[in-house]
């Protein structure tokens, strides 16, 4: 069991990296919009914004899952609702856009179900 919550937790980190990721070729196709004049600056000004902080608020969810003790939890389930239960803290504690959340809870679901069967 330790394996299987070791391994929830690595693959969970992944995705979330991915989503960083993804994040920045966002902000990529933004400034390439802007500079091609296809948004104008305010629009611009307020994606960059938001991005910003969703990749702030997705950075300090990688840093609280670093911070998680494997021991405490009995089974991938228990880790899972732990570690679902501590993001939405964090996200209203460091008032992160509610995205932030909704993404990494698509995220956990989906690794909890592939760590599970």
């Amino acid at each position: 069991m330790p394996e299987r919550k070791r391994l929830f937790l690595k693959i969970l980190k992944a995705e979330i990296e991915d989503c960083l990721e993804d994040v920045e070729d966002l902000e990529n196709l933004y400034e390439r919009k802007f500079r091609g004049d296809e948004v104008t600056p305010y629009v611009y000004n307020e994606n960059e914004a938001l991005l910003a902080r969703e990749f702030r608020g997705l950075s300090q969810v990688l840093s609280s899952i670093d911070l998680v003790d494997l021991d405490r939890y009995a089974s991938v389930e228990d880790l899972a609702a732990a570690v679902d239960e501590m993001i939405q803290k964090k996200v209203l504690e460091y008032e992160n856009p509610q995205a932030v959340y909704g993404i990494v809870k698509r995220k956990l679901l989906k690794v909890l179900r592939y760590a599970t069967s």
